[in-house]
């Protein structure tokens, strides 16, 4: 099957991950030994990731709560006259806030880190249910080769 149309579709780190789940998850005969008792340290090498990630995830996080603070500084210093007279001033201002943050080309690039970064914490979530369900992947195998071999 032709798959030319995914080719660059995925965020290269994705992309490497998926391969060294692939790696991880490939299962023969010969390295049917290895794998059973490899299974708790994959396990948890992959719980690292998933932990890695959602603190990565936290520091874009961080980053947009930055960018709108600098904003609502500059809005304040450019309007800070108007403010002073006004009571309703805060709602107006974040309003003014967000408008202004989403037509900005630095939240765009922000955004689209965030939603890459979405995408891999996803794909490591479905990573490690599929390690859990590895060690009865293994036993099925075992009994395959047991009944091959009788």
């Amino acid at each position: 099957m032709n798959r030319d149309y995914v080719e660059n579709i995925l965020p290269e780190r994705l992309e490497a991950y998926m391969k060294e789940f692939e790696e991880d998850m490939k299962l023969s005969e010969d390295n049917i030994h290895d794998k059973s008792m490899q299974r708790s340290a994959l396990a948890a090498k992959w719980a690292r990731y998933s932990y890695e990630e959602e603190r990565y995830k936290k520091k874009i996080l961080d980053g947009i709560d930055k960018l709108k603070e600098s904003l609502m500084q500059k809005l304040y210093e450019q309007k800070k006259d108007a403010i002073l007279n006004q009571k309703s001033v805060d709602m107006q201002l974040k309003l003014e806030v967000e408008k202004t943050l989403k037509k900005s080309s630095q939240y765009a690039k922000i955004k689209e880190k965030l939603e890459e970064q979405e995408d891999v914490i996803r794909f490591i979530m479905e990573a490690k249910q599929i390690i859990s369900g590895f060690g009865f992947d293994i036993k099925n195998s075992i009994e395959i080769l047991k009944l091959e071999n009788i």
